[in-house]
């Protein structure tokens, strides 16, 4: 892989690639970050937006966003614009809900310090606000960092004609492999550079997180509205919705968006095949199995690293520099382990959401009240002991979570896993209307992914909103 890298390096066509691709990444990043920070800053604002939106962003990160590609093209244009429209599509709510994090878990004495100094709006948010929720905000772009690189090389994968995902579908197809594996260290090795500048920059920065271990100041935003109130904002986010889909589709046309109620009648077809529900059946099973293994097996990394203060520190960064790793570009790795099948789909998922679980479990894990284990030391509690009555109790909260991060994860995961290394299920028939410009099919099937997910991730997320208030 060395050898061929540099042999590439040597190569005027390679750094053509490369420079295109990198360009497309730093600006969907920068734009995902900006606009997800000021996103992020509106909703703390307006709660009553927030919780309607909520199970909407929660789910995000399920949906397959390469049909929504001949919309951009149709837009735009088929150019670059086209492949940082993607790259940002898919960075954006990493940052919203970072930023979401952060200003939640501003304990409240610190603002009821800066109205005792009589600090304005502004002083408040660049002298309190900005510094106590900076960790969560250098995690957001570290997910930003990661989630643009992917969405930019995966429309580059099967959606572009140059770029260094497109260099690595090509070689793969072309059954150059030494060429391939020189590519993907290429993005390894640009993935790891990129992390250690934000990493660097993080610990110049000095800050520290106010409420890094107390996640009982979390701000509360569930409210004390009405169910009829909670359900007319829903309601009203609906609408709008639907009147954004139908007007976009007037300015587009079906070739690149279907209207609502063509994709209605879509759907209602589909649904009538005996077929279709076996490709839902499908998907279902190894999303099943995907995320068993992704929670569990995450869960258990996490706090193997979390109690483990030197693996910690030797491995933790390695889950970063993956988790930012486009896994699509695994995935000729991927067939070579497993096969076209039921298996690669599984652990396309399976691979795609237990990072972010062990993550998050590792951060929980690290992050817990220091003074609660002194007193378990104090009352000469035993390991066991302790593991129970410290340890879940404080990090239940944080891996409901991650759950309900590594569920959309997962999801998103099989689908690509489907598409590329499948003859069945969703993400397959999801493929075949791309290879065919079937819009209507696309555009039906990501909408029932889209509501399945967002009911799951509802029920997740009021379960994480009682943990995170106890």
């Amino acid at each position: 892989m060395v050898t061929t890298l540099i042999g590439l390096m040597g190569e005027a066509q390679f750094w053509g690639h490369a420079i295109k691709t990198v360009r497309n990444i730093f600006v969907a990043i920068v734009l995902a970050a900006v606009l997800g920070f000021l996103i992020g800053l509106l909703l703390y604002r307006l709660p009553r937006l927030r919780r309607a939106t909520e199970p909407i962003i929660a789910s995000y990160y399920a949906l397959p966003f390469f049909v929504l590609y001949p919309l951009a093209i149709v837009i735009v244009g088929m150019n670059d614009i086209s492949i940082v429209i993607m790259g940002f599509a898919y960075a954006l709510v990493a940052m919203i809900t970072n930023t979401l994090s952060g200003l939640d878990r501003i304990p409240p004495v610190l603002s009821k310090t800066g109205r005792s100094f009589r600090m304005g709006r502004l002083q408040t948010a660049v002298l309190i606000q900005l510094p106590a929720a900076a960790p969560y905000l250098f995690t957001g772009l570290k997910l930003v960092l990661g989630y643009g690189m992917a969405g930019v090389i995966g429309s580059e994968f099967i959606l572009s004609t140059s770029g260094i995902g497109y260099s690595i579908a090509f070689a793969y197809e072309g059954f150059e492999s030494e060429r391939m594996y020189g590519l993907l260290l290429f993005v390894i090795l640009m993935v790891t550079i990129l992390l250690t500048g934000v990493q660097i920059f993080e610990k110049r920065s000095q800050f520290t997180a106010g409420a890094s271990w107390n996640v009982s100041t979390a701000r509360k935003i569930t409210g004390d509205e009405s169910l009829v109130t909670r359900v007319g904002e829903v309601a009203l986010v609906v609408v709008c919705f639907f009147a954004i889909w139908q007007g976009l589709h007037y300015v587009v046309g079906s070739e690149a968006l279907t209207s609502p109620m063509e994709t209605w009648d879509r759907a209602r077809t589909l649904f009538a095949t005996e077929s279709f529900w076996g490709h839902v059946s499908e998907t279902l099973r190894a999303l099943g199995i995907a995320l068993i293994i992704a929670i569990f097996g995450g869960a258990a990394i996490g706090m193997f690293l979390g109690f483990n203060r030197r693996a910690g520190e030797i491995f933790a960064p390695m889950f970063v520099a993956l988790q930012s790793t486009p896994k699509v570009t695994l995935y000729p790795v991927m067939l070579l382990f497993f096969g076209l099948g039921f298996a690669a789909k599984v652990a396309f998922g399976a691979i795609h959401g237990i990072i972010p679980m062990t993550l998050i479990t590792y951060n929980a894990t690290r992050s817990i009240n220091p003074t609660l284990i002194r007193t378990a030391k104090g009352m000469r509690l035993s390991l066991p002991q302790t593991f129970l009555t410290i340890f879940v109790p404080a990090t239940i909260p944080e891996l409901v979570t991650a759950t309900r991060l590594s569920f959309s994860i997962t999801f998103l995961g099989v689908m690509i896993g489907e598409m590329f290394a499948s003859v069945r299920g969703l993400g397959h028939l999801i493929m075949g209307g791309i290879e065919v410009n079937d819009v209507s099919m696309m555009i039906s099937i990501t909408v029932l992914i889209g509501v399945f997910a967002i009911s799951i991730n509802g029920l997740l997320l009021s379960l994480d909103n009682r943990l995170h208030r106890r």
